[in-house]
């Protein structure tokens, strides 16, 4: 039975989420506001304290016409191509993973960001990231996914903790969006990994 939107935040407080109320599903049109909110309109503080460089993000327009431009392209693509993920709780979207950079056939980098401060701290990414984790081996062929989480995430850490992913060492990271010089501590997941941790 599908939850009242409207009262979904009294619900997740009230009540312990079951993992089969997680699932995963491909981005679409209806989700692109809730990014560019996630990235624009989140408290003060929020998105820099996961090292991310606002100077480094793109405008929200055009962040806005890159997701609806991957959509676009992808609409013809069997099977999907996609690089965002979005992480549903009993039908309602909250959150997205994405994975950047990524190299087909060999690695990339996985994310992981709810948008809904309700559904924070509540253990979704214990049961979404080996969800999302699954799609992204086969959807790229790759033969391992990195984790390289900012020091000061500390939430983003613990979840690597419980999963048990492999620790594989810290770098000093800037890529993408996250500020240059920031420290990182790195994880990786085989495909093999995956299947025997997460059956």
């Amino acid at each position: 039975m599908a939850l009242d939107v409207g009262n979904y935040e009294l619900y997740i407080v009230k009540m312990q989420i079951d993992q089969n109320q997680i699932s995963i599903r491909d981005l679409r049109a209806s989700d692109v506001n809730n990014i560019t909110n996630y990235w624009f309109n989140s408290p003060e503080g929020f998105i820099e304290n996961m090292g991310v460089d606002f100077s480094k993000l793109p405008s929200k327009t055009e962040m806005e016409k890159t997701l609806f431009d991957r959509l676009k392209e992808n609409e013809n693509l069997t099977p999907s191509k996609l690089r965002t993920l979005i992480i549903i709780v009993n039908e309602i979207p909250i959150g997205f993973h994405n994975i950047f950079p990524l190299v087909e056939s060999d690695y990339g980098v996985f994310h992981a960001h709810i948008w809904n401060p309700a559904f924070r701290g509540k253990g979704i990414g214990f049961h979404s990231y080996p969800k999302a984790c699954r799609i992204f081996f086969e959807r790229f062929k790759l033969e391992k996914i990195l984790f390289k989480t900012p020091i000061q995430n500390t939430a983003a850490l613990k979840v690597k903790a419980k999963l048990g992913i492999r620790c594989i060492g810290s770098e000093i990271i800037g890529t993408g969006i996250v500020k240059e010089g920031t420290s990182a501590t790195v994880f990786e997941l085989t495909k093999e990994e995956l299947l025997q941790k997460f059956k």
